[in-house]
This record gives C-alpha cells, sequence and structure tokens, in this order.
C-alpha cells in the first residue's frame, strides 16, 4: 500500500514538472559572465520572452533557463491576450521578476496597467498571469471613465472586470467625492460596491451608509446600514435609501425619517420619497409628522399619507419661503394642548394656520368642536382661535350622560391659556345647558335658540351668554328628559376616538355613540360624581339679551 502511494505522488510530481512550460527568450545579443555563472544568461538589446500565452519586452534581462525565471530591466511591457483587443491586459513598468513556474510577474517602479479604456497607476504591482489577477501594496490610482479611484491596497480580477479597493479609497467624480474603506468596482458596468463605513460627499449635498452600490453609468444609487443623505436643511435616512442623482431624488424604506432643521419638523414612516430639487417629500406606511415645540411640547399627527412642500411669497422686495403639510386620510393629531381628527388636513407653517376637511372634529380641553370644516389659527406653538365653517358643534360633559351643547351654521371659539373662553355663533344658534346649584346637584335643562349668540366661559365653565335676534329659551326640571330628548340633531359624541396620547393617534374607532336613557343610571352616576368631585361649583349663567 505505501509503495503504491510513493509511486502515485513520484508521477504527480513528474507530471508537474514537465508540465511547466519553458520561457522562450529572444534578443539582439545573449552571452553569459564568469560572475554570473553558465546558469545565467545575459540578455541586451530588443528583448523578448514568451511564456504561454504572455509576451514580454525589456531592454535587458538575466534568464535562469533551468529555473524558468528572469529578471528584466528598462521599458517593460507585458502583453496577456485576452478573447478579443478589448480584454487584452497591458502592464508597464521599470523592472520586472518573472517565475515560469508560477506565471507570476513582480513589476516595480513607475508601473501602469491598462486594459480597454481602465487605466491602474501605481509604484509595485505583483500579476499572476496564469489567473489573470493583479495586486498593489504601496498606493494605486485607477481611471475608469470619469471616475479616479485611489487606495493603499487593491486586487484587480481582468477576467471579471473588478477591482477590490482596500484601506484609505477615493472615488472622484466631477459631481461627487466617495470616502470609504472597503470598495468594489466593476470598471464595464462602472458600479461601485461598498462595505463598511462610506461617505460621498457633493457641493448640493452628502451622503453617508455602511452598505450599498453607486452605478457611476446612470447617476443611480442604493444605501444600506445607517444610511442618511442630508441637502440643505433637509435630512433623509432610513434602513435602506435609493437615490437617483441625475433626477435629484431619493426613496427610503423601513424606519424613515424626513428632518427639516429650518422648520423643525419631523417626517417619519416606512416609506419615504425626498426630491431635493423641489424640496417635495412624501411619507406613507405609519406615516408621522412631528413639529418640535419648545419644552418638549411637539405636535404629533398620523396619516395614511403624509406629504410635504415648500412654497415662497415676496414682501417687500424679499422672498419668503415656507413649507406647507399635507395629511390625507385616517388624520390624527396630538398636541397637549389640543387633539383632532379629520379626513384630510392642511398644515400652513408660515401663518401657522391648520386647516381640516372632511368630518372634523378638534378637542380643547374639555370640550369637543366639530363642523364640516375646521380652521384652527396658532399663535407662539399654541392654539389661539378655533373658525368652525358648517353645522359647527361645541359638546362638552355635564355628567357621564349629559351633555352641555352649542350648535350654529359657523362659530368662532377663542383660546386662552388653553381652555375656551369665548364662542361667537353666527346664524341659527342653538344651545343646552345643565343648570346646577352651588352644591353642584342638577336643577334644570336650559335650550335656548338665537341667529347669533356670545357665549363666554371662565375655568371650562358657562360663566354668561348674550343673546341676539329675537332668542327662545325655555328650561325643564331634571328627569323630566331622556338623554335623547337633550340632544341636539347631529349630535355625536366621539370620545372613543379622542387621542389621549401621542400614541393613540394611529388607532382609529368605528364605534358610534348611543344614547344612554336609563335615568336609574344617570342619577347613580350623578350621586358618584358629586362623591369625587373637586371642582368648585358651579354657578348658574347669566342670560342677557340685546
Amino acid at each position: 500500500m505505501n509503495k503504491a502511494i510513493i509511486i502515485i505522488i513520484l508521477f504527480l510530481n513528474f507530471k508537474f514538472v514537465f508540465s511547466q512550460t519553458k520561457i522562450d527568450f529572444d534578443s539582439k545579443y545573449l552571452f553569459t559572465t564568469e560572475e554570473l555563472g553558465p546558469d545565467i544568461k545575459v540578455l541586451t538589446d530588443s528583448v523578448v520572452f514568451r511564456h504561454e500565452n504572455s509576451v514580454m519586452y525589456c531592454d535587458s534581462a538575466l534568464l535562469n533557463y533551468e529555473t524558468n525565471y528572469f529578471d528584466a530591466f528598462g521599458n517593460i511591457r507585458i502583453i496577456k491576450p485576452g478573447t478579443n483587443l478589448e480584454d487584452t491586459v497591458y502592464l508597464f513598468g521599470d523592472t520586472l521578476h518573472y517565475s515560469g513556474e508560477v506565471q507570476y510577474a513582480k513589476v516595480r517602479n513607475q508601473v501602469v496597467l491598462k486594459k480597454d479604456s481602465m487605466l491602474l497607476k501605481t509604484d509595485s504591482l505583483d500579476y499572476d498571469l496564469n489567473k489573470n489577477i493583479g495586486y498593489y501594496f504601496n498606493k494605486g490610482t485607477t481611471v475608469n471613465g470619469s471616475d479616479t479611484l485611489k487606495s493603499v491596497f487593491g486586487y484587480y480580477f481582468a477576467d471579471d472586470n473588478e477591482f477590490f479597493f482596500k484601506k484609505h479609497v477615493q472615488v472622484i467624480n466631477p459631481r461627487f467625492t466617495m470616502f470609504s474603506d472597503t470598495l468594489k468596482h466593476n470598471t464595464e458596468t462602472k458600479i461601485t460596491y461598498f462595505k463598511g463605513a462610506t461617505d460621498i460627499v457633493s457641493d448640493s449635498n452628502y451622503i453617508y451608509c455602511e452598505n450599498g452600490w453607486y452605478d457611476h453609468t446612470n447617476n443611480i444609487s442604493q444605501f444600506n446600514q445607517n444610511a442618511y443623505f442630508k441637502n440643505k436643511a433637509q435630512k433623509l435616512e432610513g434602513d435602506s435609501l435609493y437615490y437617483d442623482r441625475n433626477k435629484g431624488f431619493g426613496r427610503a424604506f423601513k424606519n424613515v425619517t424626513i428632518s427639516d432643521s429650518a422648520h423643525a419638523v419631523l417626517l417619519k414612516g416606512n416609506y419615504g420619497f425626498y426630491n431635493e430639487k423641489t424640496e417635495y417629500s412624501l411619507m406613507t406606511d405609519s406615516a408621522l409628522f412631528i413639529q418640535i415645540g419648545k419644552e418638549r411640547d411637539s405636535m404629533f399627527m398620523h396619516a395614511d399619507t403624509l406629504q410635504s412642500y415648500t412654497d415662497s411669497q415676496i414682501l417687500e422686495d424679499t422672498v419668503i419661503s415656507y413649507r406647507i403639510i399635507l395629511a390625507h386620510h385616517h388624520v390624527k393629531t396630538y398636541k397637549s394642548d389640543f387633539q383632532s381628527k379629520c379626513d384630510s388636513l392642511v398644515y400652513n407653517l408660515k401663518d401657522s394656520v391648520i386647516e381640516m376637511h372632511n368630518k372634523p372634529v378638534m378637542w380643547s380641553e374639555e370640550n369637543q368642536l366639530s363642523g364640516d370644516y375646521i380652521e384652527i389659527f396658532t399663535y407662539k406653538n399654541e392654539v389661539d382661535e378655533v373658525d368652525m365653517i358648517g353645522n359647527a358643534f361645541i359638546i362638552s360633559q355635564s355628567d357621564s350622560v349629559r351633555f352641555n351643547q352649542i350648535y350654529g351654521d359657523e362659530m368662532q371659539a377663542f383660546i386662552d391659556n388653553r381652555s375656551v373662553s369665548e364662542v361667537d355663533v353666527i346664524e341659527n344658534g342653538k344651545s343646552v345647558y345643565f343648570i346646577r346649584d352651588d352644591d353642584d346637584k342638577l336643577i334644570g335643562v336650559n335650550f335656548i335658540e338665537c341667529k347669533n349668540m356670545n357665549i363666554y366661559l371662565r375655568d371650562n365653565k358657562l360663566d354668561r351668554i348674550w343673546f341676539y335676534t329675537e332668542p327662545k329659551g325655555r328650561t325643564h326640571p331634571p328627569k323630566t328628559l331622556s338623554q335623547s330628548e337633550t340632544l341636539l340633531p347631529n349630535f355625536n359624541w366621539e370620545e372613543n376616538n379622542r387621542p389621549f396620547k401621542k400614541e393613540d393617534i394611529f388607532y382609529w374607532s368605528n364605534e358610534v355613540y348611543t344614547p344612554k336613557d336609563e335615568e336609574n343610571n344617570a342619577e347613580q352616576n350623578d350621586a358618584q360624581k358629586q362623591n369625587i368631585k373637586n371642582d368648585k361649583p358651579e354657578n348658574t349663567p347669566k342670560q342677557e339679551t340685546e
């Protein structure tokens, strides 16, 4: 058995030795010297070596024919033919050390490697002519079209047209500069792949990622792992970014944030779009808008789709730019001083005006405000005025089953210290108010109809009312009316949709309020409320006519 193994090993070694092709050579002069010995042949003038399918030229060389090795000097030129002229590799330098046993060339000093339009310059290059792979280790510069790539170390795989760059990598393009630690570049497709911390800097933006690719021909790219894009005051970040430099837009996927430091606003979600030329943004999939306020009093808004764009206005020869936010479908807003819901919303950051459309509802302290259309005016980051147009309604709870109500075709509600202080009712005014004594005991319910009314509140409680143009009123004693009989037409209590904290803006209830007409339950709830109530007793409001 051992004898058979030895025979096989000897056969393999014999086959390996004699399978090596000897280097063929030619020159004008050939001689040996006593100093170098008879095994070293000296070749000078028009020296040419041929080995396998490679051809090598130089001014002079020292050849050891027995070991299949030579050192070459001056005007080194290596030609490694490919399947066509574009695939042929040309290698130039000052000195060459070549081993025919492994077809390995070491080229030194002013080295240039060329294939088609690609050009590599370095000081030292090792090249495997069998595998068609080159390696430099003392800085190299590659020119590929309009791109210049630099690194300390680099591998070139000629058959695949791929470079692997390592350490202090730079890609210099007329439109940007890329910095990375590890990078792969295909010289044919002109696509760069990066692994590790990568910075891309241009005159108009900055990009960071830790994984991704860049198509230099089409100027499109994708960035992953802690990726973000910055442009002026805008920043786009997400788990994955896609960027088209020619069109100037980016897309982001998963954990996306678009921030605007100039207006202190954020858009968050799982899919985002940003156009750097128009500064237009779009966010969907768990979309969230945040307006950062002072002392952490921020506004949070969710919708199925959020959009943001800039507009401008000329005032006294000065162009003023401002941002507008659009929210579409299932819109909910939470802020400490107010909350709201509607189906579409427009927020103008210049005037700090919020326009709410399609069944809008707003809550301020104990009051629910609704209408066909609502405008919210803010001042110094707090609600200052609320205008309700069409079927305007304000509702507050007197107790668990009774509701104070104000209705009109239009209303203006004024907010002072985060509470409704005055309500102006315009056209077709109606109100329902439950009257209580100093001990908070229910003593009656007041119905009033009037064309226009001015209602004043103090500490969220009715203080006085001014009636204009033929007021009509009646007061009923308690327990004589069911709950449904105390509700004005189009009454809709939507407490189940009110967001009490910022997380609630993502939840939507379709539950409809049903009046509770069981008076026994009402009386029991009144008693419970009386036991726990600590507020100052409410006085009967003054009613004045004009």
